[in-house]
Order: structure tokens, then sequence, then C-alpha cells
């Protein structure tokens, strides 16, 4: 076809996509369409379809809007610009002054990839050939067409569509600010401008033309003649490719990488181990507070790479006072519901190593002790004998060292009239005065005392046959006597019971019988 003006051509795209078409036109001569491709990917493209819609001099579709499929085996080598051998249109497509394009397809690594849906479209810049050659001249060979800015993308001088957040071309390379402040179409016009005004040789009427004519934007063109395209075009490598290096760059910079690799992880490990073992004092401060939960997460986040035996054993110790601090909420909620007797067993769950429990925990044991044993002498008193018994039974099983619910048992199975109105602190003979006001530190000493061998440490001491200062004496013990303990009963706020097996020196036969720690060392 003879010479005709074209319009600008209307380009689908997504901006994720890597294979792009740099420009598509219609060119005269052979009436036909010219495609320019840039592969910005690291394989190698060997087939490529393109979907085209064509239009008339008057901007309406033809065809009804069919699109023409054009497909081309191709072998695009990674970050190349390539110029297409252009598809001749025959005599249906003669009306045709501009088109709809988009890639529909295309072969890489032996897949055929779709990517028919398209988000976004832009009119590609009329840019008539002898600008063209005068931005090449002014600018460079790889200054293809203008840079520009959107909302949701940015188009490099090289051609490509590049995502917003790019700061560089993912094609060429080029940075982003540099593109958009200095090679947008303004201006590279202004440039123009300023190598015509600094044309000497030019006369002023044809630096006018020439202004006119190369700094204005275009709305059409006369179309390209596919010769003057095929001697201007060539399929370019991006500056952007991976580089050849030789054998020796190559060792020592693998060389030097292991190194910094090795100094990276020295330094990772060392900023890790520093941070576990802030976390670890901060685990142990947490403890300390009472704050057991919080403690044991930040224990095991600090020991998820790594631990040692010691803080294995932190660790457990500080599982054993979760669980321990879970037995004294239990009882504090069992205490409030008044159900005493499950209340005093998870009391008694409660360790001596919890500082933040154990305490308060044995004052409320004492507490359960009194009310419980106020509660049977209620019973007593409404003569239902059974129903204080099973009381006592039950509380028994779980406190069966408190003296006086033993006693009191004992009382009530042998029909012994209990005194209701005894008060106070009944003293048992030869005791030292000691203080047993803290139920903590009772129940502590009671546990030291337990399989432990003693000696009567006053002058003398009552071996009784129960934990009561009224039970009947069986032997009155010397000072000095050895004995051993089997058992303790703690009388609370008073002294503390302990069932002990004596040998006797005459005839060598032992004694059980209980007597009060008070007289023992």
């Amino acid at each position: 076809m003879s010479f005709f003006r074209t319009l600008p051509t209307k380009l689908s795209f997504n901006t994720n996509e890597k294979i792009q078409i740099a420009n598509a036109e219609l060119t005269s001569g052979d009436f036909a369409i010219a495609i320019d491709i840039l592969n910005a990917t690291d394989s190698y493209v060997t087939n490529i379809e393109f979907a085209v819609k064509f239009k008339s001099i008057d901007k309406f579709y033809l065809f009804n809007g069919k699109e023409f499929y054009f497909a081309q085996s191709v072998n695009i080598k990674p970050y190349t610009r390539y110029f297409l051998d252009p598809f001749l249109l025959d005599e249906r497509f003669y009306d045709a002054r501009a088109i709809d394009i988009y890639i529909s397809k295309y072969t890489c690594d032996g897949k055929t990839i779709p990517c028919s849906e398209k988000k976004y479209e832009i009119n590609l810049p009329v840019i008539p050939e002898k600008k063209r050659a005068q931005i090449k001249d002014t600018l460079g060979e790889g200054i293809k067409t203008y840079g520009e800015n959107q909302i949701d993308f940015w188009r490099c001088a090289c051609g490509f569509i590049n995502e917003k957040e790019n700061t560089e071309c993912d094609f060429c390379g080029r940075n982003k600010s540099f593109v958009l402040n200095n090679l947008t179409e303004p201006l590279i016009n202004s440039k123009i401008l300023n190598v015509i005004e600094n044309t000497r040789s030019t006369s002023d009427i044809n630096l006018k033309t020439l202004e006119t004519h190369l700094t204005q934007t275009n709305l059409s063109k006369i179309a390209p003649n596919i010769e003057s395209l095929k001697s201007d075009r060539t399929n370019d490598v991006s500056l952007k490719k991976p580089r050849k290096f030789s054998g020796k760059i190559i060792f020592f910079s693998l060389v030097l990488i292991f190194i910094l690799s090795i100094i990276s992880i020295l330094i990772i490990n060392f900023t890790v181990v520093s941070r576990n073992e802030n976390k670890i004092e901060d685990a142990r401060a947490l403890a300390l507070s009472g704050e057991y939960n919080e403690a044991l997460e930040v224990y095991k986040e600090a020991t998820k790479e790594k631990t040692t035996p010691e803080i294995s054993k932190e660790i457990e110790k500080l599982k054993k006072l979760v669980q321990s601090n879970e037995f004294y909420q239990k009882g504090i909620e069992f205490y409030r519901e008044k159900n005493y007797i499950d209340s005093a067993s998870n009391f008694k769950k409660v360790i001596q190593e919890d500082d933040k429990n154990y305490s308060s925990a044995q004052d409320k044991l004492l507490s359960i002790d009194n009310i419980i044993l106020t509660n049977v002498k209620s019973l007593y008193t409404e003569n239902k004998i059974s129903n204080a018994l099973s009381l006592l039974n039950s509380y028994l099983e779980v406190v069966p060292e408190s003296a006086k619910a033993t006693t009191l048992k004992k009382e009530i199975e042998s029909k012994n009239a209990i005194d209701l109105n005894k008060k106070g602190v009944q003293r048992e003979n030869f005791e030292k005065e000691n203080d047993y006001t803290d139920a903590a530190q009772t129940a502590k000493k009671s546990s030291e005392l337990l399989h432990t061998y003693r000696n009567v440490a006053t002058e003398k001491a009552n071996l009784r046959k129960e934990p009561s200062v009224d039970s009947e004496i069986i032997k009155i013990l010397e000072k000095g006597t050895e004995l051993y303990i089997l058992e303790t009963k703690i009388e609370q706020g008073e002294r503390i019971w302990c069932h002990v097996e004596v040998k006797s020196t005459v005839s060598g036969e032992n004694t059980t019988g209980w007597i009060s720690d008070k007289t023992l060392n």
C-alpha cells in the first residue's frame, strides 16, 4: 500500500507480565503489522501469539470488533528486545488505520502460557520516524519511547511497563526517578529543542519548522515503511542481562560469599544467643514475681533452638510451679464454693517452692481445719454421729496429718463425751516454747521432721497413745532418748505430733507412740 496516516495503537496488558509489547504499528509499502517484543525473563520464548482488533481512520472497529490472531515461531533470548517479522495483511484489512493489541499466549521453556485476561490499557505514543531518529541522535540508542507515569504503573523509556512499586525498570534497569524526571515527552521535547537551538548551520526559518515538527505531541503519523523499520530496528540485548564472568572472578566471588556467609552466621548466632540470654533473664524475673505461665512462655521462646541442662532443669521446675499455681487457683474456687474437702485437696498440692502461693495455701488449710472441726462438732451436737464421722473421714483422707481431726474422730468412735467448750492452747508437760502461728512454717517443719532420727531435748517427754494431750501416756522418756519419726500430724497453732518408734535400752524392744515436737531437738 502507498503511504497513509496511522492512529495510536491501544495496548492491553497486566503490570506483572515480563514479556511485553514495546511497540506495534501498521506499516506502508507491504501492508503489515510490525511488533517489538521485550523479554524481561531468564527464559527463551519460542512462540508468541497476538490478539488484534482493527479500527478505521474514524476510530470505528472493523469487522464488528472481531479479534484476529497472529502467531509466530521465534527465538527471543532472555532480556532481549526483539523485532518480529512483520505480519503481512491482505486486502480485507486495507481500511485499517489503527489497532488494539495484546499478547494472547506464548511458549516459554516448553510451556504454553495463556494470558488473555488483561486489566490495563494504554495508548502507545505516536512518534514519527524523523522524531524517533532525533531522539536516538540526542539521547542515545536505548531511548525508544517516552517515560510515562500512571496511577498503577510506570512506563520506562525502553518501552517496558513496570509495576508502580518498582524503583528500577525490570527490563533495562533504569531508575524510575531518573526516567520520570528526565525522559517524559515534555522533557525529551525540551532536550531536542535545546539541540535544535544550538544548531548553527540551520536557518531561522528551518529551525522554526524543526521546532514545530519535532516538539509537538502527535496524534497520528505517516505509517513507516517495512524496509526502513528493518534497517532501523535491531534485536537488542538489555543491559540488565546477566553478565558472564571469568573463572577467576567467579572463584574469588564464591570465596568472598563463603567468608561473608560464615561471618553472617557468626553474627546471627551471637545475636540470637544474646537475645535468648536476655529472654531467659526476663523469664527468671517473671518467675520470681509469680508470673509462672508468662515465664514459661518466655523460656520456651528462648530455648527453641538450643538449651542447656541447667536451663532444662529451670524449665521443669517452672512447670511444677505452673501446676502448683493451678492447684492453688482451684483450691480458691472450691473454698469460695464452700467445698472444703476438694479445696483442701488442691491446697495440699501446692509445693513449698511456690513462694507465691505456698504460705497462703497453708493458711487456707488451717482455716479449713477449723471449719471442718466446727462443722463436725455441730453435727455431733445435733446427734448426727454418722454424718460427723463421714465428714471427718473424708477430711482425714485428704489431710491425714490433722492431729485435732484424728483425736476428734477417736473420741467420737469411742463414744467419749466431747468437750465442746474446750478453748485455748492445752500445754503438754515438758514442752519448750515454740511459735506455730505461721501455718506455712509449721507445714515445712512437719515435712522436715518426717523420717528422721531425733533425740529428746527436754528433761523428760511424754510418749502418748494418740496425738493429743488428753491421750494416755505410754511412757515417759528421758532426755537424750533417740527415736525415729514415722509420721507427723499438725495440731495447728499448737504443736506437731510425731509418731515415733523408740528402742528400749533394757529389753531391746521397740515401742511406738506420739510425742510433741516441742520436746525434741
